[in-house]
């Protein structure tokens, strides 16, 4: 009889690639102007 041993797959690499923090900095930058311009549209619509 033959011991099997569980299958493993290579491991891969949990590091995210080095652009990926970047576009995520982009992202987070575009969404707070995009707030911020709403909030000042909309604090001068009713005046």
């Amino acid at each position: 009889m033959a011991k099997f041993k569980p299958a493993r797959g290579k491991r891969k690499s949990t590091a995210p690639p080095p652009g990926a923090l970047s576009c995520v900095v982009l992202v987070l930058v575009g969404m707070v102007l995009v707030m911020l311009f709403l909030y000042f549209v909309m604090r001068n619509a009713n005046g």
